[in-house]
């Protein structure tokens, strides 16, 4: 396996990572789509390995000798389903608890045990605030990678990745950093939301989400967790409901019918923000919301929070 990606310097994997990232479980994340849903109507495509893979390497490159919070980086998303959260939602599926039944299964446990890294410790890596999560106040490696990503692929970034590292720092409190690149972490997040948390890209989900809740209700079934993006596609293209096909044409084919509103019609789609991320990083010992431009960054994040009604023709 190959593995490379354009953010971050290379790291040097260890046997037992190769051998994680050869693993059923995380190549699966080559056919998940970071940006769920969005991915088909935007030009953020990344999968969910390539996010793993940066995950990874800044976790190598703050905690280079703790081998279970870099196991975690590693298999931190593999109990996500088919375009992720939108899918996850609707079914009523948590992919923390996937996640921790599919570290547990036998291929990952044997290539933990016999490298001496405890299965219990990995999952309680994934359970804690440390820097690969997060704390309640400050970003994590995991949402500075999503942010980074996600941006670049959009082409929507002055300085890459690469070139701001030496002014970031990451501890068991979270990622920390100057002001010059605490304000480029906060201007990702917001550029970021921005894009989907716009009408488009909450319609995008719903569609989906609404396909995916009528097929399930149909054919009783939502043994649907561990598709990939493809299979999904194929199992609702294939169900031979109207509603569901309707649905994934206009997602798939006709978004350019669509029509927004601020105005709730009651008809439709309903269109709601379910969550606004108001983390940041560390600034002198403080989150940096607590400047003049991260309380700035955070207002115009909270502005985003407004419901749409979406129709098509």
């Amino acid at each position: 396996m190959i593995i490379n990606e354009p953010l971050y310097p290379d790291i040097c994997m260890l046997p037992w990572e190769k051998a994680l990232f050869q693993t059923r479980s995380v190549k699966r994340l080559k056919y998940l789509a970071h940006y769920g849903a969005g991915s088909l109507v935007s030009p953020v495509t990344h999968s969910r390995f390539e996010h793993t893979v940066g995950v990874w390497k800044l976790t190598a490159w703050f905690f280079h000798e703790d081998r279970a919070l870099r196991a975690a980086a590693i298999l931190h998303d593999i109990g996500h389903l088919p375009f992720s959260h939108a899918v996850e939602r609707t079914l009523g599926y948590n992919h923390h608890v996937l996640t921790e039944r599919l570290i547990q299964s036998e291929e990952i446990c044997t290539i933990l045990r016999d490298n001496k890294i405890r299965v219990e410790d990995v999952v309680a890596c994934l359970n804690q605030e440390n820097g690969l999560t997060g704390t309640r106040d400050i970003i994590g490696l995991d949402h500075v990678d999503s942010f980074f990503r996600d941006m670049y692929m959009m082409g929507d970034v002055d300085r890459l990745p690469n070139e701001i590292l030496p002014f970031m720092n990451c501890t068991r409190a979270g990622v920390e950093a100057d002001e010059t690149t605490c304000s480029f972490i906060m201007n990702c997040i917001l550029s970021d939301h921005q894009l989907f948390l716009s009408p488009l890209l909450l319609a995008a989900d719903q569609l989906l989400a609404k396909a995916v809740h009528r097929y399930c209700k149909h054919h009783n079934d939502v043994s649907i967790s561990l598709l990939t993006d493809d299979e999904l596609l194929s199992v609702l293209k294939r169900s031979q409901i109207k509603e569901v096909e309707e649905l994934l044409d206009v997602l798939l084919y006709q978004t350019e019918n669509l029509s927004f509103s601020e105005t709730l019609t009651g008809e439709g789609l309903l269109l709601n923000v379910q969550k606004i991320y108001n983390k940041a990083p560390l600034y002198n010992g403080k989150s940096y919301v607590e400047t003049k431009d991260g309380a700035e960054k955070i207002r115009q994040l909270q502005q985003l929070e407004q419901t749409y009604s979406a129709e098509w023709t």
